[in-house]
This record gives C-alpha cells, structure tokens and sequence, in this order.
C-alpha cells in the first residue's frame, strides 16, 4: 500500500500544526529541470571517513538521485496537458460553487466530485507529482553526518520558492511509493532498506484535470464511508492512481481512504487496472523506462570516442542483391533505397500510426535524464511487427538480420518548426538498452512515408551529405562497426520542417532483443485489422 502522510488528509489544526513542522523541516536538496550546481546539493558527511560501506552508499546514492531526477523530469513532461491527455481526465472535477447549507455534510468549494459513472477498479485521477524524493536511510548511526537524508527533484523555475523560502514551504503531502520487481524503476530504487521514494503535493497549484488526487477528503468520523485508495501503476511507479474502490456513480463526492486495505484487494484493484488501461500503460511505461535507462551505467567507458577514424570497421554487411539498394555516400558507407515501400503501405501506416502518436523523449547528454528537448518535439508511436509483416520482411532482407534484431519500430510525426538536434544512434561497447542486452546497434533504417517539398531534409554535417525526403525511399547507415565502436562521422540531424513529414525508423542490433519487457507481444496494437 502507499503510505500517505495525513498533514493533507487531516483536520485543519492538524494541517496547521503539520504547515508550521514543514516550514521547519524544509527539504535539504533540490534539483531543478534546468540543474544549477548549488541547487543539487544535499546534506554531505562533514567527518566522515571513508569505508568500503560508505563508498557502497556513495554510489547506490548517487545513481539513485539521477534516476528520482530523470523520473521527475518525465512525470513533469507527462503532467503537461498540452502534450498528454489522459483517458480518465473526465472521471472527476473539483467542486467549483456549493451545492447548499453550510451543514457540514453537502460537498463545498473545492471537493472533489465524479462527472461520470465509474466502476469498482477504475481510475478516477492520477495524482500529481510537484516533486519527486528520495529518502535514503542510514540505519542505527549515531554519526549526525550519517543520519538520513532526502534528495528532492522539483521544477526550480515554475515551484524554486517554494522550496526554498521557508515562508512559502506552504502545506505538502507525501506519498511514499513501494517499487515491486514488476515496476521498471525497481531495479535502482528498489532498495527497501536503502531508499525511499515518494512524490510531494503541493495544493497551492493549479488543479489540472486528470491529476487531483491529494485534493479529496479523506475518511473521517464525518465522512465514514471511502470509496477510492491510491495504488501505484502497473508498470508506471512514480505514477500513482486513484481508484475506485466501490462504485461511484455520478455527482458522488470522492473520499480517500486512509486504512490500508488487504493485500488480497490491492491486487485485485490493481489487477483490474492493469486489464482496463493496458494501451494507456503501455504508454507511460516507456516513458518511465525511457528515464531509468538513462541512468543505467553501460559497461564500457566512452574512452574510444577519441579513436582515429580510419581504424573502424568492417561493418553490418547488408544484402546487396537487394532491388534498388544503391550507395550514396562511401567512407562512411551510407545507403538508400528508393521506392521500398509502396504509395499504399506508406499511407495505410501513417493513418494507422496517426490516432496514437505521444510526445518523443530524448538524453539531456548534460544531466543524463530523459526529457523532451525544447528543439525535438516531435511525436511518435511504436508499431508491433505483427500489424507490418511486410515491410518487416523487407527490412530483414535487405539488412541481413532477423526480426529478434530490429528494434521497436516507430512511426514518428514532424510538423512544422520541430526538428531533431545533431545527434548519433550509436555508442561505443556492449549497452543494454531498449530490449536488448550487452549488444549494439549496427545499422540505422528509416523511410520516409510521405513527399517534403520544403524543410525535413536529413543532414550528415561532418560528411556534408543532405537527403531530401522522398515517400518510400528508405536509407541505411552504420553507427557503430562489428567491433562496438561508434562512428561518430554519422552525425546527422533532422532540419526544421516547413511541410509536415512522416517516417518510420528502426535499429538492427548485433544480437536478439531479450528482455521480456520490451517483447513484440507486449506491444498495444494500433489497428489489428489493418495488416500491412
């Protein structure tokens, strides 16, 4: 169960004993979207002398606070309604005039109603993150410098004052977030004994539809009867929902219960959701995955990005047979294809990929967290291989490859203004990223799906190689060579649109995909009655 602090949940002496305590007890660390050295500081070991165990700590701490940092940062872009609108934003409303006497008992100003119907096991809201924490304990020490100490990511430009002048702390409500080994951010903060995550609330903010949790009532002697808990994702922790637990029916108030419930309840209500929201999910665990990936160390140092170019290769050897296949550039060899895909497949794929797009994450390559990058705010969507069997074949012909090798396909979607900044699809060693375990990716395959008469040209800057976008012309490059080393001549960006443009691009890996989280079947279909 999630653990809720009651200094929001309580009656109003309590909320202003508790509103006084946290004007005391203000965080003592901070980072902020855009980071600020003297921001990020937490409270350090003055005397400390350094042991084995301590250095353990160091460590597990500091990959720790990258991943809350790169978590808050995709739980921020995710709470922004102009680029995701949740499913159940419509469950649920604050009450905005009353609804009769001052009797204690009608809802008033500010109470949390149902707009619609909702059954036992559905959500009726998220609740928001205005920040996120890490509490990381040092257990039985007497040492001040080793008691425990709590690392807080915020938005320093939109919330930095209230986090940082006492005066304005104003009333917080935690959550603290158990991870099971279900969720993707178990694996760096999964800790128990070691960390603690929880998200802050802060009710002075703007409500936003879909994210009220932390603003209903909670059960009390006057409002006895509950009727939702808060529960964590399936597959999406930070994100917490709150869900029905009875049926509410429409203009009913929503009341938060404050007693745990069964362990044998909280699966079945998270089962439930599971189930009903699989394709929303689906969506905001890549998200979630995408932030704790960057913070996975890879298993080599990027020491060879100084390598003389001249000692790479040899490289992926694609099919040369391949109808069309023709080499457009030599040292670094970069291929294209024109007409690999039909008018048709690359009409039938943008109209099935349309209806699904969501905003497109990237690296911040200064703070390692995943973000949307003010330049690249395009959108895109997966597509399982089984709905596009036929280009799927395609592209295991000409690259050599099998189908276990292509990364996800995706479908992206640039309108006019957006862009992609310089950037490369490789690194140097093994790296386990994106499904796939210890490998590399070796080949780039990206086809554009519709004619650009202006803008969206792809561009090499370090070989001065430009390529229009022609619809169904495919092109092939090579980040990396056979021996894992990163070929940084394959620079490229996608330039500003003017027309709006499409394209479909995937990766092919030197080995299988394996990890069973990122498995095709997993996948959300998009139109499952439309094969291409």
């Amino acid at each position: 169960n999630i653990l809720l602090t009651a200094q929001a949940l309580a009656t109003p002496a309590a909320r202003r004993k508790a509103a006084r305590k946290a004007k005391k007890s203000s965080s003592n660390g901070g980072f902020a979207k855009k980071p600020r050295p003297a921001a990020t500081a937490i409270a350090a070991p003055q005397t400390q002398q350094p042991t084995k165990n301590n250095v353990q700590y160091d460590a597990q701490d500091e990959v720790a606070k990258r991943a809350v940092s790169s978590l808050f940062s995709v739980c921020a872009h995710i709470q922004d309604p102009k680029l995701y609108q949740p499913k159940w934003a419509d469950a649920c409303c604050v009450q905005q005039n009353s609804k009769g006497d001052d009797d204690g008992i009608s809802p008033k100003i500010g109470a949390v109603m149902a707009n619609r119907d909702v059954a036992r096991g559905q959500v009726l809201t998220l609740f928001p993150i205005h920040a996120l924490g890490l509490r990381m304990l040092r257990q039985n020490s007497d040492d001040e410098a080793l008691k425990d100490t709590e690392f807080v990511a915020y938005d320093q430009d939109a919330d930095g004052e209230l986090f940082t002048t006492s005066e304005k702390a104003g009333l917080r409500l935690k959550l603290n977030i158990p991870l099971d080994k279900s969720q993707p951010a178990h694996s760096i903060l999964g800790n128990k004994k070691r960390h603690v995550l929880f998200s802050m609330f802060l009710p002075e903010k703007q409500p936003m539809p879909g994210w009220l949790g932390g603003r209903m009532k909670a059960a009390s002697s006057q409002y006895s009867e509950s009727n939702c808990i808060t529960v964590p994702l399936p597959g999406a922790a930070p994100l917490c929902a709150v869900v029905a637990t009875t049926d509410v029916k429409e203009g009913d108030e929503i009341i938060q219960a404050m007693q745990p419930l069964k362990p044998s309840v909280m699966d079945e209500l998270k089962g439930s959701v599971a189930k009903e929201y699989r394709r929303e999910l689906a969506t905001l665990q890549m998200y979630i995955e995408a932030a704790c990936e960057t913070v996975q160390p890879s298993s080599q140092s990027d020491s060879s990005s100084g390598q003389e170019q001249q000692q790479l290769g040899p490289f992926h050897q694609l099919n040369q047979q391949y109808p069309g296949l023709k080499r457009i550039h030599q040292d670094p060899d970069i291929y294209s294809i024109d007409n690999f895909l039909t008018n048709e497949e690359c009409d039938r794929l943008i109209a099935k990929s349309q209806p699904h797009l969501v905003p497109c994450l990237v690296k911040n390559d200064k703070t390692g967290i995943a973000e949307q990058d003010p330049v690249r705010t395009s959108t895109n969507t997966n597509v399982p291989q089984s709905e596009v069997p036929s280009i799927v074949e395609k592209m295991t012909n000409v690259a050599n490859c099998c189908a276990d090798q292509l990364e996800i396909l995706q479908v992206l979607n640039y309108k006019k203004g957006q862009e992609f900044i310089p950037h490369t699809d490789g690194f140097s060693g093994k790296f386990d990223a994106c499904g796939f375990e210890q490998a590399s990716r070796q080949a780039t395959i990206f086809c554009y799906l519709n004619d650009v008469a202006e803008g969206g040209s792809t561009n090499f800057p370090e070989i001065g190689l430009a390529i229009q976008p022609k619809k169904g012309t495919a092109v092939i490059h090579f980040p990396a060579d056979l021996e894992l080393r990163e070929d940084t001549r394959t620079l490229h960006q996608g330039a500003p649109a003017v027309d709006e443009k499409w394209l479909l691009t995937t990766w092919v890996w030197n080995r299988p995909r394996s990890d069973e989280m990122y498995a095709e079947s997993r996948l959300p279909p998009l139109s499952s009655g439309d094969i291409i």
